[in-house]
């Protein structure tokens, strides 16, 4: 059950702009007996993965259909992976916060730094939005930059890029579709990463978990276009400041 559970947390704190790694290291700190197999988180990103692939699979389908506009999407989701990709390979920033004993500091000041732009986000003129069409390789490498700080836990990365798309000028729904896109090739090389360092085993144990965050994750991005559209991602912000002060505490 507690496998289960861990599945649809991910699936909804995967989209949300929660911060999934934020998430899991106050449950690390809050519930020490459940061991937080991090090649089985690793796992159930397959799930979420699927989520995003069965959710937008008629716009994904179309971008295959166009040869340019498949040029020009690989082109902005491959600048926009990158900076996060590099920093992530050939920095030890990550396994620097994952092993540091101040962990919860530094995930209240990320949940702190993210609550404080989506609350003031809706603040946002949107009048002259521009769609992902306009997209352009110094937007794509912004947003990239922005993903980056998703390897501190308590950024969330659909959250953080989704509101550098939106602080830019894209429009809300296709600063949700960009976030999500970006999200394919990076849940798929950790996932990757991790098959290959487990030497190509698979937990058959993690299948049911990794189902049910593919129901959660689809949930989870039904509700982010909703209160995204809606204007109410200040919502999700007064969460985060609630989990940036729950980190200070526990520390």
């Amino acid at each position: 059950m507690t496998d289960i559970f861990l599945g649809i947390i991910q699936g909804i704190t995967e989209f949300l702009p929660i911060s999934s790694s934020g998430h899991l290291v106050i449950f690390d700190e809050l519930l020490p007996e459940v061991n937080l197999d991090t090649n089985d988180i690793a796992f159930l990103h397959i799930g979420t993965l699927f989520s995003i692939l069965i959710f937008y699979r008629t716009r994904i389908l179309s971008i295959f259909k166009n040869f340019d506009v498949f040029k020009y999407y690989l082109k902005i989701i491959t600048v926009g992976v990158l900076p996060a990709v590099v920093i992530g390979l050939f920095t030890p920033i990550q396994d620097t916060i994952d092993n540091s004993s101040q962990i919860l500091i530094y995930t209240g000041i990320a949940y702190f730094f993210l609550s404080i732009l989506l609350i003031f986000s809706e603040k946002i003129n949107t009048k002259n939005a521009f769609s992902i069409n306009e997209i352009t390789i110094s937007h794509a490498f912004i947003i990239g930059i922005a993903q980056a700080f998703a390897l501190f836990p308590g950024v969330s990365r659909s959250g953080i890029t989704l509101l550098a798309a939106m602080y830019i000028g894209v429009k809300k729904a296709d600063a949700i579709y960009y976030s999500l896109l970006l999200g394919i090739p990076t849940i798929f090389g950790a996932w990757s990463l991790t098959f290959v360092n487990q030497s190509f085993e698979i937990n058959t144990n993690i299948i049911i978990p990794s189902v049910a965050a593919f129901f959660t994750g689809m949930f989870a991005i039904k509700l982010l276009v909703k209160f995204t559209t809606n204007s109410k991602l200040q919502y999700f912000g007064f969460y985060c400041l609630f989990l940036s002060v729950v980190s200070f505490v526990l520390n």
